[in-house]
């Protein structure tokens, strides 16, 4: 299932009792907040969720899947999601149950 930004804040709405706009606000504020945290301070651990970290990659060499030539691929920033062990056993939990999907 992918979930959109909209479909994001129409649950938040349902659930919480907010108007759409309002909603709306929050999902931004948040996105905003996590992009902005994770720039300036570096990883951001949400207890019980997981942790948006930055790992650095390095130079690597690769290839043009088109033409088969050796490229390099520069170095850059890329940003990693580790669930935390609370969140990976309650997956985990359900699938085991059958309760999944």
């Amino acid at each position: 299932m992918s979930l959109t930004k909209s479909d994001l804040t129409n649950k938040i709405r349902s659930k919480v009792g907010l108007t759409s706009t309002e909603s709306l606000t929050y999902v931004n504020s948040f996105f905003d907040f996590v992009k902005s945290e994770v720039e300036t301070d570096g990883p951001i651990k949400l207890t019980g969720f997981g942790s948006f970290i930055i790992k650095e990659k390095k130079r690597r060499k690769g290839r043009n899947p088109q033409t088969g030539e050796p490229i390099y691929i520069s170095e850059r920033k890329v940003l990693k999601f580790k669930p935390s062990v609370v969140l990976k056993s309650q997956i985990n939990k359900k699938h085991k149950n059958g309760s999944g999907r």
